[in-house]
């Protein structure tokens, strides 16, 4: 016996020797995956919006980029670890209020006009109803870049309070007037003493052009859209692309003033840089995703509110530029007492009214930031109504933006 004890201690050790060898081989079976899982959104109160497998919205697609962007998450890879819910910041009433809208605006209007509607929360930066129109397969709320003709106009404003300019600042606003090579003119009627408060209320472009050109400059125009939430650059179908940029991606000309070509940017991006004077100065990131939870409900994901002062790093100074822009567009009343809003519309290089391309209303209340886009289905494509007239900013979209204040009335 005393014979075995030895032997039995070497097989024991032997055996313990390759335990720990065939624990260590690379090729171990691993514990198996989860089998793949449908990924689901919702609404913002839990209701089923889409599943993957489905056909994807232009607002789905939306809602994955920023899974992809900002959570570092796909849809296939959250499907093969399982599944997961990834809530969304849309508000189901007003999501079929905006569709609903758009029906009813585009019954019996010519098959070649084009709507959106995109709804942003002031307060947290929530892309609360986004409707990109009645084409499925475009989407004109996110994937387009139009130009927003006198909606930029609160840019330049921003900027000229921030070096010190006043809302009573005023400017030669007769119209035609020649700066250099250039002829400028508008129909505000705003006289030769015109301040940056009626520039403002009137649609003057002559106004405008003159306080970028002359007094402000063009780079601190730019930057005043950037602090309100405009970003620095898009996803447009895979590709980047820069806004408010000029030739070579440098600076613009003082056209941006006018809302011209190189001020082009989303529907989106107008809603949510209004959302920042909504918000008394503070901007939030737009954003369409609240939370991802995996199929365990873990929580993978939580959407951060990066808020901030925009115009100025003292939050009162911000505060106090917006709610001058605020006070000026709300005392001109174009969508009503409480509401602060700009109608403008965008021509095809021509004053005729009749080539108009798209027009605009956009404003807001403290409870939304709204932008409705009226337009052709085609760059220099006019913007013509049923009865054959153009599509103007105090027209159609106005009457589509107040329309949809009524479906967010709570």
């Amino acid at each position: 016996m005393k014979r075995l004890l030895p032997v039995l201690g070497a097989l024991v050790l032997v055996a313990a020797v390759l335990a720990v060898v065939v624990w260590q081989r690379s090729d171990t079976v691993a514990a198996p995956l989860p089998p793949p899982g449908d990924v689901v959104l919702q609404y913002a109160d839990g209701s089923p919006l889409w599943r993957s497998g489905e056909p994807e919205t232009p607002l789905v697609k939306q809602v994955t980029k920023e899974l992809a962007t900002s959570a570092s998450m796909t849809v296939g890879q959250l499907r093969e670890v399982g599944g997961a819910t990834v809530v969304t910041t849309i508000d189901p009433k007003a999501q079929s209020g905006a569709l609903e809208v758009i029906r009813t605006a585009s019954a019996g209007q010519p098959a070649s006009l084009r709507y959106s509607i995109t709804a942003v929360d002031p307060n947290t930066g929530a892309v609360t109803a986004y409707a990109p129109g009645t084409d499925p397969a475009a989407d004109y709320a996110g994937g387009v870049l139009k130009e927003p003709g006198q909606a930029f106009f609160p840019f330049n404003v921003v900027a000229a309070l921030q070096s010190g300019k006043t809302l009573d600042s005023t400017y030669d606003g007769r119209s035609p007037r020649v700066f250099g090579q250039v002829s400028i003119s508008d129909e505000a009627g705003c006289g030769e003493r015109c301040t940056v408060r009626e520039a403002l209320r009137k649609s003057g472009n002559v106004v405008m052009y003159d306080l970028v050109a002359n007094d402000t400059g063009i780079r601190p125009v730019v930057t005043a859209a950037h602090q309100a939430g405009v970003p620095e650059s898009v996803d447009l179908d895979g590709t980047k692309t820069k806004l408010l940029v000029g030739d070579g991606d440098g600076l613009p000309n003082a056209g941006v003033s006018l809302g011209a070509s190189e001020a082009r940017m989303r529907p989106l991006d107008l809603a949510a840089a209004y959302a920042t004077f909504a918000a008394e100065g503070t901007q939030h990131k737009a954003h369409f995703i609240t939370r991802v939870t995996n199929a365990g409900g873990n929580l993978v994901y939580r959407a951060v509110d990066p808020a901030k002062p925009a115009f100025d790093q003292d939050p009162a100074r911000s505060k106090d530029i917006a709610n001058q822009v605020t006070g000026a567009l709300r005392d001109g009343g174009a969508c009503g007492a409480d509401a602060a809003c700009l109608n403008g519309e965008w021509r095809a290089g021509v004053s005729d009214r009749e080539q108009v391309a798209h027009a605009w209303t956009v404003g807001y209340t403290p409870r939304a930031s709204v932008a409705v886009f009226v337009g052709g289905d085609r760059a220099a494509a006019p913007a013509v109504d049923k009865d054959g007239r153009a599509v103007v900013g105090s027209g159609l979209p106005n009457e589509m933006w107040r329309a949809m204040q009524e479906k967010l009335t709570p």
